[in-house]
């Protein structure tokens, strides 16, 4: 396998491990294995009693630790000439020993609302760099200044687009430390107020927290939609208009299950697609800022490897 390939299988089972934890945080699961890197004592515990997702979930993540070691010792093979692909690449290391230690820390600390909330947060920069290992990782590709996006338009975009992955990852944050705080439902099955007021004074800080959640989640849902505008403007490839569309229909999609979890009283399968969708849109955007960015020559390799597949038609301007 390609060290492009690697990298793509990495953040696809990256994707796979948000989900994981995802659904260790949507069960209450944090707990089940008392004990850490074992659970009770065991390689392969009996999966009951939240065991099957929080031991899951470790499984996974020691997976993928191991993909992102192995990323690491193919790209020093094959590219270690590309200075920036080795510092992401040093960058997604150094985020997986992190990782490790925090979810260490939050079976050892019992649940700590600010460890778990920082784990997650962790976790979606982590993926986000695995998104940009698989972009680094491809050999010859095509020059992603395409037609449309010269000059201002270039910059118009970017500008849309840090603004955007700005605010989106500050709501992922708000959204990690409202969900551990448990306030998910301080404003019971309100919608548009939150106990009979726009926002309510004199209470818990947990209602403050959801509160905040609601109005980050607006701007950053504001600025996608703005990015996804421009973007679908200045472009005239296919792949970056498909991918502007995808992002618009990703924040509506956000919004409806906001409401939607709220109203089924935080629906598992609610909420494990509701955190899904969000880290497909922090891929979105991230994969976005590798392809409208301006283009780098190509590093030659450091040993043979097999080059990337011919780029796809898809890619061309429509």
């Amino acid at each position: 396998m390609g060290v492009h390939r690697f990298a793509v299988a990495t953040a696809v089972a990256t994707f796979g491990l948000l989900v994981a934890g995802g659904l260790v945080s949507a069960t209450d699961s944090g707990l089940a294995c008392p004990d850490w890197p074992l659970c009770e004592g065991k390689f392969f515990p009996p999966m009951i009693d939240g065991k099957q997702f929080e031991h899951t979930h470790r499984l996974i993540a020691s997976f993928v630790a191991t993909m992102t070691f192995g990323l690491m010792a193919l790209t020093w093979k094959y590219r270690r000439g590309d200075r920036t692909l080795m510092r992401v690449g040093a960058f997604a290391v150094g985020l997986v020993i992190v990782q490790a230690l925090l979810g260490a820390l939050t079976v050892w600390m019992e649940l700590p609302y600010w460890v778990s909330s920082t784990h997650l947060g962790v976790s979606m920069l982590f993926f986000a760099t695995a998104v940009s290992m698989a972009f680094l990782t491809r050999q010859r590709m095509p020059d992603a200044r395409f037609a449309g996006l010269e000059g201002a338009s270039r910059v118009r975009v970017l500008r849309w687009l840090y603004l955007a992955g700005g605010l989106a990852y500050a709501q992922v944050l708000v959204g990690a430390v409202m969900r551990h705080i448990r306030g998910g439902l301080v404003c019971g099955y309100e919608i548009l107020t939150c106990l009979g007021s726009v926002w309510p004074r004199g209470v818990q800080i947990g209602v403050h927290l959801h509160m905040i959640h609601r109005l980050v989640g607006i701007l950053a849902g504001l600025a996608v939609l703005g990015f996804a505008f421009v973007l679908y403007r200045a472009a005239q490839a296919r792949l970056l208009r498909w991918l502007a569309v995808s992002l618009a229909a990703g924040v509506v999609t956000q919004v409806v299950l906001g409401f939607w979890t709220v109203l089924a009283s935080r629906d598992l399968l609610i909420m494990t697609i509701h955190t899904s969708v969000a880290a497909a849109l922090v891929a979105g955007l991230t994969s976005a800022g590798w392809i409208i960015a301006p283009a780098s020559a190509p590093v030659p390799l450091t040993e043979a490897e097999p080059e990337a597949e011919p780029v796809p038609s898809s890619l061309e301007p429509a």
